[in-house]
């Protein structure tokens, strides 16, 4: 799978329904199909949240009233090895038992749990299920990860600019234009922020070697993926769609050094993310055979925490660059490469 600009997002979109396709998801009935697909896709919906929660700010400092700078800024978010996987038991499902991927001889044909890969995943081997329901039956493999090899890191980028607008305030904004990953997937990013400096309002804090602001900003990300054309199963306007928003609230304190600066800031993130399985399909198999399904799943994640960030940035005449590391959920490395006054 081609990695790119937002691959990331691509995690949440391109899901392994080209190794086990919807239509064998949905022989397991609606409500196992729906509760797989909720495990599958969770820590990318939560990575994706901590991830565009980073990035808004490189310094206390709020620029000047009608100054401004644009530039790129990009995201390494690291997966840690207990978020590739989780835990399948089959007492959660309905009428499902999970054949033992050990069959050396003398070992029990089923298991009532194993380990299976989510969407940050690799290659964990053919792990197959089976439907009994009375004369209903039905039997599938499950999907791996995206890749042969785990995902460990995730990397995210767009553009981003910010303004001075009043005394002591600055609005920023980012975006990713819509594009063409390939001839069937699209991603969107939009988000809009506000930092206000507070240590020009108090006079005796204007004396101190730090500065201090607070900011509020939003992300949205929004994803298409048309895999009609990869899927086996009779039906129309097959899609996956990926709506994602997240919400960052953050105080930042920053040096006051005329070319290199270090910074930190602790907040509060929030999101969701939703991927909806769109289009009709007809379910040859299962207890849902012959029948034709429309829109038949749809995942929402919704995630939350503090976090807390630590930096530096230089200035070189009119360009900027920052570098900061934060520990969130979902740990993160962001880099920002800057022009402007």
């Amino acid at each position: 799978m081609k990695k790119t600009i937002l691959l990331f997002v691509m995690l949440m979109l391109k899901v392994s329904y080209a190794q086990t396709n919807v239509d064998q998801l949905l022989e397991l009935g609606i409500e196992n199909a729906q509760r797989f697909s909720t495990d599958y896709f969770a820590p990318a919906g939560e990575a994706l949240v901590n991830s565009m929660s980073n990035g808004w700010y490189k310094t206390a400092k709020v620029k000047k009233l009608w100054r401004f700078e644009v530039g790129f800024v990009g995201n390494l978010s690291f997966v840690r090895e207990e978020k590739q996987s989780f835990a399948l038991n089959a007492a959660e499902y309905n009428g499902l038992s999970i054949r033992n991927p050990d069959t050396s001889p003398g070992s029990d044909p089923f298991v009532p749990s194993v380990q299976v890969a989510n969407a940050f995943g690799g290659d964990q081997g053919d792990i197959v299920v089976v439907l009994n329901q009375g004369v209903v039956q039905a039997e599938i493999t499950l999907p791996d990860g995206i890749g042969a090899k785990e995902v460990n890191i995730a990397p995210t980028g767009f553009l981003q600019a910010s303004m001075g607008i009043s005394r002591s305030t600055e609005i920023k904004a980012r975006f990713l234009p819509k594009i063409a990953v390939r001839e069937n997937t699209e991603v969107f990013l939009y988000g809009l922020a506000v930092q206000h400096e507070l240590t020009d309002w108090i006079f005796s804090w204007k004396r101190l070697p730090f500065r201090f602001s607070g900011l509020i900003g939003y992300t949205s990300v929004r994803g298409f993926y048309d895999f009609a054309a990869d899927s086996g199963t009779d039906g129309a306007d097959q899609e996956i769609r990926l709506k994602s928003n997240s919400w960052l609230v953050s105080g930042i304190i920053s040096t006051k050094l005329p070319k290199f600066n270090f910074y930190g800031g602790f907040g509060y993130y929030t999101g969701n993310s939703t991927a909806d399985v769109l289009g009709t399909y007809r379910v040859e198999n299962g207890p849902l055979a012959l029948q034709t399904l429309e829109d038949p799943i749809s995942v929402d994640n919704k995630t939350s925490g503090l976090k807390a960030t630590i930096g530096a940035n230089v200035k070189l005449g009119l360009f900027r660059a920052n570098l900061d590391y934060t520990l969130q959920n979902y740990q993160n490395l962001s880099i920002g490469l800057n022009f402007g006054w």
